[in-house]
């Protein structure tokens, strides 16, 4: 592989090149191929070596090695985290049957440690930080997130995650076949209302050349948006789910092409049929979603060949279980619970996200990393029923087309039988359209229901920059 240095401009010979593999940056001077990656690049490199063989590994050798990789984990917690050192010794031999500071470790034995919820790591406080983390680990930096469903969660990380963040940012890159040397736009909440960098930041800086990169603040409303991209003309985008969707209206509603956008990536959000359809419809490529959080890093990247996922085994073990801690088979939504395999300074043991996924059979792209074939939502985003229950809303495939001008909508549970259909429009809507929109929801959600319709110049998003298209104010 060539290198380019790093803001400089690569021929179309060389991004043809390059789009085969990483452009890797060399350390030293004169020496553009091979190169030769500086320390922490030549890190990432033999992380990727590992991960390019791991991610073949049947499933039985992938939870083997993770049970390795726990063992040493939990028998840290348990020493050094006041948290689950109570939990689990309270809980005592007798309930877990085995005791997680000496004991090797099975899966039957992991699956007996009790499911912990933000809430009871939130309540902990500094009891949930770890007393001491291994020198070799990195310097320990303090975050949070950023509070989507209430007080934020504080928690730690380490340069060890941060070097696994790059690990998977890369491998993602890879899978994809991306042109790095290409400028990258991003879209996403941000501090100032625009930036500008030399290159795609650190996380693939690290090891890679790259093109430059802008940023643009979701504040801006989506002409402005609109308006920005066509200035800046880019290779890739990175943006929200639903503000993708709001801004492929845009583009298809106008006839406007971005002619060099060939990588859409979707971030902080979930990715419903239409955002997938409505991007290819405006920009003639696919989208591309990868699912994480803050405090938990990469849980898993879509697909090269298919639109599901794999779960990123060497970072996370992920499970799907229902509502008494039994696993869900695959078809069915389950609780997204995670334990982080290398945060040795905020252990999250059995962690339970607040959000729901269905499993996936094994893919036929040859890997063998667990399948997500869907990320549902949050458990916040389910909708009240009459008797009680709580069920998902359903409404991924609604026809709101029969009123043209609608960019983006949401529906707001406001009471068992009453729903608001808010919408961002390109015009006022007529009791006509709103009467056959009301039609549509109930035909959707429920023909009991009392459906309003609501008009808005723009929808709300997060702190993080997350958009719900279904939400219960009932469930708040």
């Amino acid at each position: 592989m060539s290198s380019v240095p790093r803001g400089s401009k690569a021929s179309s010979g060389a991004r043809m090149l390059e789009a085969a593999g990483l452009p890797i940056r060399s350390a030293i001077e004169g020496l553009a191929w091979p190169a030769v990656p500086d320390k922490a690049g030549g890190s990432l490199l033999a992380m990727l070596w590992q991960m390019e063989r791991s991610e073949r590994f049947s499933q039985a050798r992938l939870r083997s090695l993770q049970m390795v990789q726990l063992r040493t984990l939990l028998r840290h917690a348990a020493a050094n985290v006041p948290f689950y050192a109570d939990l689990w010794g309270g809980l005592g031999r007798e309930r877990l049957g085995f005791d997680p500071a000496v004991d090797t470790l099975t899966p039957k034995r992991f699956s007996a440690l009790p499911v912990v919820t933000r809430e009871m790591i939130r309540g902990a406080g500094e009891a949930a930080f770890s007393k001491m983390v291994p020198r070799a680990h990195g310097s320990v930096q303090a975050s949070l997130t950023a509070g989507t469903t209430g007080a934020p969660l504080h928690f730690r990380a380490t340069g060890l995650t941060q070097l696994m963040w790059q690990a998977f940012t890369l491998r993602d890159h890879l899978w994809h076949r991306r042109d790095l040397t290409g400028k990258l736009a991003t879209i996403r909440p941000m501090r100032g209302p625009r930036a500008e960098t030399p290159d795609w930041g650190r996380t693939t800086s690290a090891l890679c050349s790259t093109g430059p990169a802008v940023g643009l603040s979701m504040e801006h409303d989506i002409v402005e948006q609109a308006s920005w991209l066509v200035e800046q003309d880019p290779h890739s985008l990175v943006t929200h789910p639903g503000n993708l969707y709001a801004l492929a209206g845009w583009f298809s509603g106008h006839g406007v092409k971005l002619p060099l956008l060939h990588d859409i990536r979707t971030v902080s959000g979930r990715v419903a049929p239409e955002h997938r359809a409505a991007c290819r419809a405006a920009f003639g490529r696919p989208l591309v979603d990868s699912y994480s959080t803050r405090e938990l890093g990469y849980l898993a990247l879509q697909c090269p060949r298919h639109e599901r996922y794999h779960v990123q085994e060497e970072g996370v073990l992920l499970e799907l279980l229902d509502d008494v801690g039994q696993p869900v088979p695959q078809g069915r939504p389950g609780r997204v619970v995670v334990t982080s395999l290398h945060n040795f300074a905020m252990p999250f043991v059995r962690y339970d996200t607040g959000d729901y996924a269905i499993a996936g059979a094994a893919c036929d792209c040859g890997r063998g990393l667990a399948v997500l074939e869907r990320i549902v939502g949050r458990g916040r985003n389910l909708m009240s029923m009459p008797d009680g229950t709580r069920r998902w809303p359903g409404c991924d495939l609604i026809h709101l087309d029969v009123v043209p001008g609608i960019r983006q909508h949401q529906f707001v549970q406001t009471a068992l039988d009453r729903i608001e259909l808010v919408l961002v429009a390109d015009q006022p809507l007529s009791q006509a359209d709103q009467e056959s929109l009301a039609t549509v929801v109930r035909a959707c959600l429920g023909q009991g229901l009392e459906v309003a319709v609501v008009r808005v110049e723009r929808l709300p998003y997060s702190a993080d920059g997350r958009f719900d298209e279904f939400v219960n104010l009932l469930s708040h």
